[in-house]
């Protein structure tokens, strides 16, 4: 059976006979969601879900306003100079 060690704390963990990279797993001590990223040797590194992502389509992420009001009247100063 092979084994990876989580990266939160450091506990052994099973991952069965034919474990597959990209794999989720969990750990059962400290419950850090996990991802198999190597099999020879075996790195486990935490999963990380699309779906979790801070905003959940790209429309909301074009929303944003980047650029402060000060920026723009900082930048016609320098063009009125």
């Amino acid at each position: 059976m092979m084994t990876g060690i989580c990266p939160s704390c450091g506990v052994e963990i099973e991952l069965g006979f034919h474990p597959k990279t990209g794999q989720r797993v969990d750990c059962h001590t400290c419950d850090a969601v996990l991802e198999i990223v190597w099999l020879e040797p075996v790195e486990l590194d935490w999963f990380y879900d699309e779906l979790d992502d801070e905003y959940d389509d790209e429309a909301e992420f074009e929303e944003l306003d980047y650029y402060d009001d000060d920026y723009e009247d900082f930048n016609d100063e320098e063009e009125d100079e």
